[in-house]
C-alpha cells in the first residue's frame, strides 16, 4: 500500500512543520514565580520544628473571640453587608463571562427561513421575469473548530477569573469579620475609657469641693482651687471627646452591619474577653494556599498565562464550518415537497497574513499584563508575610505592655492615696495630688488601650493568616 504525499512537498519537510503545530496545541504549564518563603516566623522557630501547634488561620471565626454578642453582630454583617454582597455578585458576573467564552467551543444551531422575490433582467426579454427563492431549515453559523486550543485558552482564562473572584469574596468575608471585631473592640475600649473618665470626673468634683472648703477655711490657696477647676474641666473635655468617638465608631459599625448609622447595643466589658496566652501562626508556606488575596493573585496570574497562550495561537490557521439542513425551492408553494430537500457544508480555512501588527500587539499586551501580575503576586506574598509578622510582634509586645501597665496602675493608685493623705495632713501641696491623679488617669487609659491592642492583634493575625476562608470556599482550588 502506497502512502499519499503532497505533490512537491517531501515528508522530511512536513515533519518539522507538523511538530511545530502540535507543540502550539499544548497548553503551557503554570510555574509559580520564585518567592523566598521563610521556614518559620520570627520567634516561632520551635513551633515550625514541632509542627504541632494549630494555626489561628484554620480556626473558625467564632473561636477567635469568645463573645456571643460579637458573634451575633458578625452573623448580621455576613448576611447584610453591601461590600460582601457586591463581591458575591462579582463572582456571578465572572461566572457568566466564563459561560460566554466556554460556549464558543460548541457549535450553534439556528432555525432559519428566508423568502426572496426578485427580477433578474437579461438579454432575452423572456428572461425578464420575477422569480422566487425560499429556504427553510436548520443552520449552523460559522463555527470555529478549536484545532489549536485558542478558544480553550480563552475559556480557561475566564474560568481562572471566576476562581479569582471567589477568592476575593473570601477575602472580603475575612476582612469583614476582622473589621466588625475590631470596631466592636474599639467600642468596648471607648466604653472602658468613658467609665474611667467618669470615675475620675466624680473624684475631681469631690476634690474641687474639698479644695474650696479648705480655701474658705484659709488652709488652701486660690491656686489650689484653680488647679482643681482645671483638672475638672479637662475631665469634662475628655468625656465629651470620648462621646464623639463612641458615636462615630457606632456609626461605622452600623454601616458594616447593613444598618443606617445609629447606636449599637452592647453589654460586654473589655476586660471580660479572654485573650490567648500565645498565638500560633503555623508555617509561612501555608499562607500561599490559605490567604484569599494570594489565591486571587495566583488565579489572575494563571488567567494571564492563558490569555498569552490565546494571543499567540491567534497566528495559527483557523478552520470554520457553516452548514444548512432543510428545504429549498424557487417555488414557495412547493417548498416542502419531498424532492426539495437540501443541505450544505462549507468549511473555510483562514490564515492571517497581514493585519497591521494587530495580532503581535495583542501578544505584547497580554505578556505585559502577565509581567505586571507576576510582580503583584510577589508583592502580595511579601505584604502577607509582613502583616503576619507585625501581628505576632504586636501581640507579644502589647501583652508585655498590658502586664507592665497593670503594675503601673496599682502603683499610681497607691501614690494617689498617699498624696491625698499628705495633702490633707498639710505635709505637701496640691501639686502632688494633681500629678498623682494625672498619672493614674493616664495609666488606666493606657491599660484599656493595651488590652484592646492585644485583642486587636489576635483579630489582625486571624485576618493576615486568611482565617475563615476554608469555611466558605473549600472547593475553589
Amino acid at each position: 500500500m502506497r502512502r499519499a504525499s503532497l505533490p512537491g512537498c517531501p515528508r522530511s519537510a512536513l515533519l518539522p512543520a507538523l511538530a511545530l503545530l502540535l507543540a502550539a496545541c499544548q497548553p503551557a504549564a503554570f510555574v509559580r514565580p520564585d518567592v523566598p518563603v521563610p521556614a518559620s516566623w520570627p520567634r516561632q522557630a520551635e513551633v515550625a520544628q514541632a509542627e504541632a501547634a494549630a494555626s489561628l488561620g484554620v480556626q473558625p471565626w467564632r473561636e477567635i473571640l469568645p463573645a456571643p454578642e460579637l458573634h451575633a453582630l458578625i452573623e448580621e454583617a455576613l448576611a447584610a453587608n453591601a461590600d460582601l454582597r457586591i463581591a458575591i455578585e462579582r463572582i456571578e458576573l465572572a461566572r457568566a463571562q466564563y459561560g460566554v467564552e466556554r460556549a464558543a467551543l460548541f457549535p450553534g444551531v439556528d432555525a432559519a427561513a428566508s423568502v426572496a422575490r426578485e427580477r433578474m433582467p437579461g438579454f432575452d426579454p423572456r428572461a425578464n421575469r420575477i422569480g422566487e427563492n425560499a429556504v427553510v431549515g436548520l443552520s449552523m453559523p460559522a463555527w470555529e473548530i478549536d484545532l489549536w486550543g485558542r478558544l480553550a485558552a480563552r475559556s480557561e482564562a475566564a474560568r481562572r477569573e471566576v476562581l479569582a473572584s471567589a477568592a476575593l469574596a473570601d477575602g472580603v468575608r475575612t476582612s469583614l469579620v476582622a473589621q466588625v471585631s475590631s470596631l466592636y473592640l474599639d467600642l468596648l475600649d471607648l466604653d472602658a475609657q468613658d467609665e474611667i473618665t467618669r470615675r475620675t470626673l466624680d473624684g475631681r468634683r469631690k476634690a474641687l469641693r474639698l479644695t474650696r472648703a479648705r480655701f474658705d477655711e484659709g488652709v488652701s490657696s486660690i491656686l489650689d482651687v484653680r488647679q482643681a477647676e482645671s483638672l475638672l474641666a479637662g475631665s469634662e473635655q475628655a468625656l465629651a471627646d470620648q462621646a464623639r468617638r463612641i458615636a462615630q465608631t457606632e456609626n461605622a459599625l452600623a454601616i458594616l452591619l447593613g444598618r443606617n448609622p445609629g447606636p449599637i447595643a452592647r453589654s460586654a466589658r473589655l476586660d471580660e474577653l479572654r485573650t490567648p496566652a500565645r498565638l500560633e501562626a503555623g508555617l509561612p508556606a501555608e499562607l500561599l494556599q490559605r490567604r484569599p488575596d494570594i489565591r486571587a493573585a495566583e488565579q489572575n496570574l494563571r488567567a494571564a498565562g492563558a490569555s498569552v497562550e490565546a494571543a499567540r495561537k491567534a497566528f495559527l490557521p483557523r478552520i470554520t464550518l457553516t452548514t444548512l439542513l432543510g428545504f429549498a425551492s424557487t417555488d414557495l408553494g412547493r417548498l416542502f415537497d419531498s424532492d426539495r430537500y437540501a443541505w450544505s457544508l462549507q468549511p473555510t480555512l483562514g490564515l492571517p497574513l497581514f493585519d497591521g501588527g494587530r495580532l503581535q500587539a495583542g501578544v505584547e499586551v497580554a505578556e505585559a499584563q502577565q509581567r505586571i501580575l507576576v510582580e503583584q503576586y510577589k508583592a502580595t506574598i511579601r505584604q502577607a508575610f509582613r502583616e503576619v509578622a507585625d501581628a505576632l510582634v504586636a501581640f507579644e509586645r502589647l501583652t508585655e505592655q498590658r502586664a507592665a501597665t497593670r503594675r503601673l496602675v496599682h502603683a499610681n493608685r497607691e501614690r494617689l492615696r498617699v498624696s491625698k493623705a499628705r495633702y490633707l495632713a498639710g505635709i505637701s501641696s496640691y501639686f502632688e495630688v494633681i500629678d498623682a491623679e494625672r498619672q493614674l488617669f493616664d495609666s488606666e487609659l493606657g491599660l484599656a488601650q493595651a488590652t484592646r491592642g492585644a485583642q486587636q492583634a489576635v483579630v489582625q493575625l486571624y485576618r493576615a493568616l486568611g482565617g475563615g476562608a476554608a469555611e466558605s470556599s473549600a472547593s475553589n482550588t
